[in-house]
């Protein structure tokens, strides 16, 4: 434990450092320490109310970190709240969501057990840590009373799908084959084709996702590997290592250790998704996986639009290939294991709109949509379109109802941050925040303390402070809020693109794992023409037929969230909630 001052006399900032769950937690908030406290009687300083703080990034480290968080928040510490994070809710040291949300569960009990009843609990986290706060929130409804998520993503499994398309379409267009239609061309025109096939403002994008997350699915040792803008030229970029940040005789490998431990994505998770054989390195194990690619026609809209040729993207199509499951890149399409895919929509792993439509979200989106410029975003990723992604989820689940979200968008760049970011967007979020769950409180208060609110209770809720606006790129001072969307989808930096997927055809709401099939149709190419060769070759490419978007996704059905893995892989739904009894009342 650690005492800070606090600037009052008497007052102290009490940090608590020690670990549950295997992870290492920061609980601070102010106290007298002249003073006792318990759960029964807790001191006055606090105002029962728990900021959480989620971490960035992603990762399945086998290892014990402390936190990336900052437990020294002083505008929740000095306005009463209690401050809270925990190593296994940072994204950067634990990729398993389902143990994130656990340990944050574990973390409410530990803190109404010894420091006292929580009033409600917000969650803040920018990019990996708006994935952790967004899928708590979807796989165990009602732990987080409301979340702040900043580049935000809906969640972690759909996101991994641009990743990995971005992998394949880069190795793709660094190969003979794409490389022989671009001669002639000026690197302006040949990253504009890759920019109109990739769906994002530059082709850069795609280079952030490979140099930084491409490698997340490696179950064993390797050598990682990146892409150089702007030629787009790919070689190593670091020394080898593995995912599980382990000695690497400890590590899996289809021939000298098959049964050494896996360190990909899926690997960390293999208790929920269940495992099957390794046909590439028999008899061992590995967990069941959800990536797929089948079907996916790669540049359509660029193709309709005339951005690429026919033979760019017959040729594409052709050469693009996949990733087997220990992710090595192959000619053949990825196909998922056919038994995760319900899970991923069950357990709620793939953000649920309607479980997220059951709570407040404060979005605030920064700009990074270009790779490598610390002027304009370190790493170009935080793509615009994913806040209107989840967006788009909560209003398919809710008759077309978002009320609950609340975006706000500014033009001024994510990094670095700025003193009149922090006050007109971190703070007034949190501000807002306070003032949107006390009303909730006020006016539909939980029964119980899990329990979750509908949609229209939360939006009833809603401040007359809470309501989308944007601050444009060029108030760098943040001074003028803009409520004409209109104005706001103008500025060039607050301008939401799209993705491969969505160029393939796909919606915005990209919650599509594995997409059904339909029969190739020439008339789907208009106005855009294939001759009778290429189309043969399209056949050739898809012996099993193309993507048909206007159907749900394959095993995709409503979350039935929360679920119990105590029973094994696949997850039941959890039993109700066990009922108090006073002395001598039996269970009639």
């Amino acid at each position: 434990a650690r005492a800070l001052s606090a600037g009052v006399e008497g007052i102290r900032s009490v940090m608590l450092r020690t670990t549950l769950n295997r992870g290492i937690y920061d609980i601070a908030v102010l106290f007298d320490p002249a003073k006792p406290w318990t759960a029964l009687a807790p001191q006055t300083r606090w105002n029962g109310k728990v900021v959480y703080s989620f971490g960035a990034s992603t990762g399945q480290p086998r290892l014990q970190f402390r936190t990336e968080q900052n437990w020294a928040d002083d505008a929740a510490l000095s306005r009463g709240f209690m401050v809270v994070d925990n190593s296994l809710t940072d994204s950067l040291y634990n990729s398993n969501r389902f143990l994130n949300a656990e340990t944050l569960m574990m973390m409410k009990e530990h803190i109404v057990d010894n420091y006292g009843v929580i009033k409600y609990m917000m969650g803040n986290g920018c990019s990996g840590g708006s994935i952790q706060q967004n899928t708590a929130a979807s796989i165990y409804p009602g732990l987080l009373d409301g979340i702040q998520p900043s580049c935000d993503y809906p969640d972690s499994i759909t996101t991994g799908l641009e990743v990995i398309d971005c992998v394949l379409l880069a190795n793709t267009y660094a190969g003979p084959d794409w490389a022989a239609l671009m001669a002639g061309l000026t690197q302006a025109q040949i990253n504009a084709k890759k920019a109109a096939v990739n769906g994002h403002l530059d082709q850069t994008a795609c280079h952030g996702w490979y140099n930084l997350f491409g490698s997340n699915g490696q179950p064993g040792n390797y050598l990682p590997l990146g892409v150089v803008s702007p030629t787009g030229t790919i070689g190593p970029i670091g020394a080898p290592r593995n995912n599980c940040l382990l000695p690497a005789a400890l590590v899996y490998h289809p021939v000298s250790n098959p049964n050494g431990t896996r360190c990909g994505d899926v690997d960390l998770a293999a208790a929920v998704w269940g495992t099957t054989t390794n046909a590439n390195a028999p008899g061992s194990q590995r967990a069941l996986a959800t990536l797929d690619n089948v079907g996916i026609q790669y540049g359509l809209k660029a193709l309709r639009d005339g951005a690429i040729t026919a033979e760019e993207f017959v040729t594409l199509n052709e050469k693009i290939g996949g990733l087997d499951t220990d992710a090595n890149r192959v000619a053949a399409r990825s196909h998922a294991d056919l038994a995760a895919l319900p899970i991923a929509y069950r357990a709620g792993i793939v953000g649920s709109g309607k479980n997220l439509g059951k709570l407040p979200i404060i979005d605030s989106r920064g700009y990074d949509e270009v790779f490598g410029n610390l002027a304009l975003g370190q790493f170009g990723i935080h793509l615009i379109w994913r806040s209107f992604a989840e967006r788009a989820r909560i209003d398919a689940a809710n008759h077309g109802n978002h009320g609950n979200q609340v975006m706000w968008r500014y033009g001024f760049s994510l990094t670095p941050v700025t003193p009149p970011q922090i006050a007109a967007v971190t703070v007034q979020s949190l501000l807002t925040m306070d003032t949107w769950l006390s009303n909730l409180n006020t006016t539909a208060p939980k029964p119980t303390l899990n329990s979750v609110r509908t949609q229209a209770q939360v939006i009833a809720a809603k401040p007359a402070i809470a309501f989308d606006l944007c601050y444009l790129s060029a108030d760098v001072n943040f001074t003028t809020k803009i409520t004409d969307m209109a104005q706001c989808d103008a500025d060039p930096r607050l301008q939401k693109h799209s993705s491969p997927r969505q160029v393939a055809g796909g919606a915005l709401a990209e919650d599509i794992l594995k997409c059904r099939l339909k029969p190739i149709d020439a008339a789907d190419y208009l106005p855009a023409t294939l001759s009778a060769e290429q189309l043969v070759r399209v056949h050739a490419a898809f012996p099993e037929g193309v993507c048909d978007w206007s159907k749900p996704g394959v095993g995709q059905q409503p979350a039935r969230s929360p679920l119990t893995f105590a029973a094994g892989p696949g997850g039941r739904r959890l039993a109700a909630a066990p009922r108090s009894r006073g002395e001598g009342e039996n269970d009639d």
